[in-house]
């Protein structure tokens, strides 16, 4: 059994360590600050690593970080606030006896979102505790009309990005479900049930024998999901529309399909 100290236990829990203490003196003591989204699809230490990469190249020659505070599983529309690591970030700088002078950002993107950045920067420069960009070459200065364009600039990137990987993904999800039938997760609706569509079309899935799941017709029920489109059209309420499927004894979706809706009675 592998025994750890405190300082081990707590990187493991919350994703913050504490740098070991160099010989000499670091000059200024960056806490360096990074985020991931989702830990699913990407590796926590190598995207952990590679923005602590460009934090140190950044504050090279000028001081060194002593304590990181690294964000998993949040998105960067989450206020600093609601950030685990974010929030123990500020809460720290707030600290007389904080352990740091200025902070260091891994990428501005994944930090802030929005206005977010003129907030907390505006809040740790109260503190007397500068921030650190890679895209500003340095400490921000909030008073600077550079770095205010670069900010505004950078806010609106961010936005920007979400919106689009956003739409890039709905329409994707759109044009699989509709061209292809490709059932993208979720319950199938009402009226379909999932068949065997071969084998992914992804190479670096199908080289793993992953098949993909299509959506057909389901003779039981579209029938009945035809037949209400039509009474729809001609005028009927939704009420009178499941009155009469009910008289019917027409099995309603989790009752048609039990096995996916266990938290239903019917």
């Amino acid at each position: 059994m592998v025994s750890l100290t405190n300082a081990e236990l707590l990187a493991a829990l919350t994703g913050r360590r504490r740098c070991a203490p160099s010989a000499e003196p670091p000059g200024l003591r960056f806490a360096f600050y990074g985020r991931m989204s989702t830990s699913s699809f990407q590796d926590v230490q190598t995207s952990r690593a590679w923005q602590r990469a460009v934090s140190d190249e950044l504050i090279e020659g000028v001081g060194a970080v002593v304590v990181e505070f690294f964000d998993v599983g949040v998105s960067r529309r989450w206020s600093w606030a609601d950030r685990p690591e974010a929030a123990a970030l500020l809460a720290a700088a707030a600290d007389p006896r904080r352990e740091f002078d200025a902070v260091v950002v891994g990428e501005c993107e994944r930090a802030f979102h929005g206005d977010q950045f003129r907030e907390v920067v505006s809040r740790l420069n109260t503190l007397g505790v500068e921030v650190w960009l890679p895209e500003a070459g340095g400490p921000v200065e909030l008073g600077s009309p550079v770095h205010e364009a670069l900010m505004v600039l950078l806010g609106a990137q961010a936005q920007s990005e979400v919106a689009r990987v956003r739409q890039r993904v709905l329409a994707a999800m759109r044009a699989q479900a509709g061209l292809k039938g490709r059932f993208l997760g979720g319950r199938p609706p009402y009226g379909y049930r999932l068949a065997d569509g071969g084998r992914h079309p992804n190479p670096v899935h199908g080289r793993w024998v992953r098949r993909v799941q299509v959506l057909v017709s389901d003779p039981a029920t579209a029938p009945w999901v035809r037949w209400m489109f039509a009474e729809r059209a001609r005028g009927r309420t939704v009420a009178s529309l499941a009155r009469e499927l009910n008289e019917r004894g027409v099995p309603c979706p989790s009752g048609a399909d039990p096995d996916r809706n266990a938290h239903r009675s019917g």
